[in-house]
């Protein structure tokens, strides 16, 4: 998969690890969580898969651009608004925008209700969980 060479890379040069670890583990963490964050997005304002792949790319570190990730493109993009779509947590409406038809999408009450259930999910889970959300996820890279 294309987009796993490009997490592969991003991963391999990043922190100097070694060759010796399991990508399918990463890109599977990484697939579920621009679901979510997809998700999310569509549930802060009426936007358009473009406008998604602009913000995902915003304010990319360029020494990590250099290393071969540039953020999630259309290929990845696209395949998850559909099945967002199909699943009945999004509603895409196709608008006209000068010459050319842009499909616009907006959280439906489904949606709402899974951003929701993700935000309360933090109380409900045993304190290993959360030490590992803690040390994995966040890490201290985001506390500084």
């Amino acid at each position: 998969m294309h987009h796993e060479k490009k997490i592969d890379k991003c991963c391999k040069n990043h922190h100097s690890l070694d060759s010796d670890y399991d990508m399918s583990i990463i890109v599977n963490l990484m697939n579920g969580f621009l679901k979510l964050i997809i998700l999310w997005i569509i549930s802060k304002e009426r936007i358009h898969g473009y406008e998604i792949i602009k913000k995902m790319k915003e304010g990319l570190d360029e020494d990590i651009k250099r290393k071969g990730f540039v953020g999630p493109g259309s290929n990845r993009i696209y395949p998850i608004l559909q099945e967002l779509e199909k699943k009945g947590l999004i509603e895409g409406n196709l608008e006209l925008q000068g010459r050319r038809k842009v499909k616009y999408y907006e959280i439906t009450k489904k949606g709402e209700n899974t951003i929701d259930i993700i935000r309360k999910k933090p109380n409900d889970i045993p304190p290993i969980i959360k030490d590992f959300w803690e040390d994995v996820i966040v890490g201290k890279n985001f506390k500084e």
